[in-house]
């Protein structure tokens, strides 16, 4: 009679078990590892896109893009004359024609407009920017937007830019523009000293497409 091999042992069936289990996290370890490698060299050689690759979503407008501390007007400053400022208008709101309707009517006011043209920059509410000699016409400028803010650049003329943003709209009424010729204007509130606020490098780029104007 041929030799009969002796029935396992409980033991030895456990024994069995426990290696058939440990084989097969082994094998998923493994198997794991190499698809990390393979991911890693794919990302590494671009076939694969990272997905931390693409940068953390932001607002597109902001009110505070480009813009600065207020600079405090020094006491006693008047509003100028209309006629004595220079205003360059751009477009930055999408709207066509929005730039050359507020040039229009910053002309029938009595300012001098010199540019229309558009803004790349993505801002909502209108932008007020000048330079040191402009500090007197930016506040006699933003008088007559609702809600504008402060840019001030290292420009060496008076010249005033406006830059409309995608909730500008019409300028105020002349009734809601309270400027008097002889008192004074009253400073933004929380404004800081003109020495320390810190220039923009460049006054904004227009583009010269004129169908937004």
């Amino acid at each position: 009679m041929a030799n009969q091999h002796p029935s396992p042992t409980p033991r030895e069936l456990r024994r069995r078990h426990m290696h058939e289990r440990q084989a097969v996290v082994f094998g998923v370890l493994v198997a794991a590892l190499a698809l990390v490698g393979i991911g890693a060299a794919g990302i590494m050689t671009g076939a694969i896109s990272s997905p931390f690759s693409k940068p953390i979503a932001t607002p597109t407008a902001s009110d505070d893009v480009m813009t600065t501390a207020v600079p405090c007007l020094p006491k006693g400053t008047k509003p100028v004359t209309y006629s004595d400022v220079t205003l360059n208008v751009y477009n930055a709101s999408g709207q066509p024609g929005l730039a050359r309707s507020t040039a229009d009517a910053f002309t029938e006011r009595g300012f001098v407009v010199k540019k229309v043209g558009n803004d790349s920059s993505k801002i909502v509410a209108p932008r007020v920017v000048f330079g040191k000699r402009g500090l007197y016409r930016a506040y006699t400028v933003a008088a007559q937007l609702k809600d504008a803010k402060f840019a001030y650049d290292g420009r060496k003329d008076a010249s005033v830019d406006v830059v409309l943003g995608t909730e500008s709209h019409v300028l105020l009424g002349t009734k809601d523009v309270h400027l008097n010729a002889k008192k004074a204007m009253k400073s933004a509130p929380g404004c800081v000293a003109l020495a320390k606020v810190k220039p923009l490098p460049a006054a904004p780029k227009a583009t010269s497409k004129p169908t937004k104007k």
